[in-house]
């Protein structure tokens, strides 16, 4: 089973102390200030693909904490952090960084070089350590430059858009692949449910939650 970490920015919480003994009561991970950011990293299993585990830790951090999640750390690193992270030594991983050892994959292109220092995201080195060197990588499952944009994005979207409206764009997300596959398209362009359609979608997924927290509940 994957397990991935994640780490989200938070608004800045009025009582730290209270969302602390909140947050390790019903999450696995760890709470921390950095630089006047307020970061939460969940460790979370038992989803199909990082972007679904990541949607869902979301809005559980909302829930049960009452805070408002801002967007994923990238948790960047340089040269000298991989090494502390992987346990070795700065000369063996700019010997990996520049290819004079473990020549089977390029390492990742660097994130940017501000001042001449390269840094990368510890979720795309790991997984490049992970395929050729996995005795020094984390074994939990970072999400990719794309996944996160991804959540980044529906961040933005469940904060500011009307719940009914974000409904809507979520279930036209959700049919675009059954739209393709069943021709949903006709010769004179594209077409999109009615909103008919859209209702009744949402209604028969709230029944069905519903009726699976009454399940658990009993």
């Amino acid at each position: 089973m994957t397990t991935y970490a994640l780490t989200f920015e938070v608004q800045p919480p009025c009582d730290v102390a209270s969302v602390e003994t909140a947050f390790y009561e019903h999450f696995d991970g760890t709470v921390a200030e950095s630089f006047g950011r307020f970061l939460v990293t969940v460790y979370v299993d038992g989803h199909d693909n990082g972007v679904n585990a990541a949607q869902h830790a979301a809005m559980e951090l909302q829930r049960k904490l009452d805070v408002v999640v801002c967007r994923l750390d990238r948790d960047l690193v340089d040269a000298s952090e991989i090494a502390r992270r992987t346990d070795r030594s700065r000369e063996n991983i700019r010997q990996i960084i520049h290819g004079e050892r473990h020549k089977r994959e390029a390492f990742p292109a660097p994130l940017g070089a501000p001042n001449g220092k390269s840094i990368w995201e510890w979720g795309v080195v790991n997984e490049c350590l992970r395929r050729n060197i996995p005795d020094v990588s984390d074994p939990e499952t970072y999400l990719s430059r794309d996944e996160m944009a991804i959540v980044d994005a529906w961040l933005v979207r469940w904060g500011t858009m009307p719940r009914d409206q974000h409904v809507r764009s979520e279930f036209y997300e959700i049919t675009a692949a059954h739209m393709a596959d069943t021709d949903f398209r006709d010769r004179r362009g594209s077409h999109r449910p009615s909103v008919d359609w859209v209702s009744s979608w949402n209604v028969r997924r709230q029944t069905r939650n519903q009726a699976l927290t009454s399940r658990t509940a009993g």
